[in-house]
C-alpha cells in the first residue's frame, strides 16, 4: 500500500513543481501596460507627447522609441525614462498621415522588451495643437466638430490589451498561483500521510 501511494503521489508533486518552475519567469518579465496614443488611434491633431507605461521601471540607459511617419522618417526620438513611464515628446506639427511608434526598452530585470504600435492624423498638419484649439478656422475640421473631439479624447487612455506588441507575454494570474499552492501543499500532506501510514502498518 505504501509503494501503491507514493508512487503517484511524487509523481503528482514533480508535475507540480515543474508547473510552477515554468510559469515564475512568465510572470516575473515586464510586459507594456499602455500606451498614449493607443494602437490604432486617430487623432485630429498633433499629440504633444507620446507616453508608454510598463508594469515596472525600466533602465534608462537602454530605451529607444520613435515616431516614424508612412516614409520612415523619425518624426521625435528624445525618449526619457522615469520609473515605469517613457515618455517622448513631440515638438513639431505632423502633417495628416500615418506614424508608427517602435519602443525597445530593457526592465529592471535586465529583460529587453519591444514591440510597435501605430497612430494617423486626420486634422490640419500644420497647426500646433494649441493653435488648432484656439484659432477657429473658416472651414469645418475635425478638430471643431464634436465626433472630433470624442476622437480626440478616445487616445488619452488605453487599456493592457494594447500590449498585443509586447514581446514578453503577462505573467499568470493570481488563481493560478492559488491553485498551484494549493495543489503542491495537498501533495505534500499526501506524501506526508503515506509514509506514516506506511510506518505504523506492521
Amino acid at each position: 500500500m505504501r509503494l501503491t501511494l507514493r508512487g503517484p503521489v511524487l509523481l503528482l508533486l514533480t508535475a507540480l513543481l515543474g508547473l510552477s518552475v515554468g510559469i515564475l519567469p512568465a510572470s516575473a518579465h515586464s510586459r507594456l501596460l499602455s500606451i498614449t496614443p493607443k494602437d490604432g488611434a486617430s487623432l485630429p491633431t498633433t499629440p504633444t507627447e507620446v507616453v508608454l507605461t510598463f508594469n515596472e521601471a525600466v533602465n534608462p540607459q537602454f530605451v529607444t522609441v520613435r515616431v516614424t511617419d508612412g516614409e520612415g522618417t523619425v518624426v521625435a526620438e528624445d525618449a526619457t525614462a522615469e520609473g515605469a513611464q517613457v515618455t517622448v515628446p513631440v515638438t513639431e506639427p505632423l502633417a495628416a498621415g500615418s506614424y508608427k511608434v517602435t519602443y525597445r526598452v530593457v526592465s529592471a530585470d535586465s529583460h529587453p522588451i519591444s514591440g510597435a504600435t501605430a497612430f494617423s492624423i486626420t486634422g490640419d498638419g500644420v497647426a500646433s495643437p494649441t493653435a488648432a484649439a484656439t484659432t477657429p478656422s473658416a472651414s469645418p475640421t475635425p478638430s471643431a466638430s464634436p465626433e472630433s473631439s470624442s476622437a480626440a479624447g478616445s487616445p488619452s487612455t488605453t487599456d493592457a490589451a494594447s500590449d498585443t506588441q509586447d514581446s514578453g507575454s503577462g505573467g499568470p494570474s493570481a488563481l493560478v498561483w492559488v491553485l498551484v499552492v494549493a495543489g503542491l501543499a495537498a501533495a505534500v500532506a499526501a506524501v506526508l500521510y503515506a509514509v506514516r501510514s506506511g510506518r505504523e502498518s506492521p
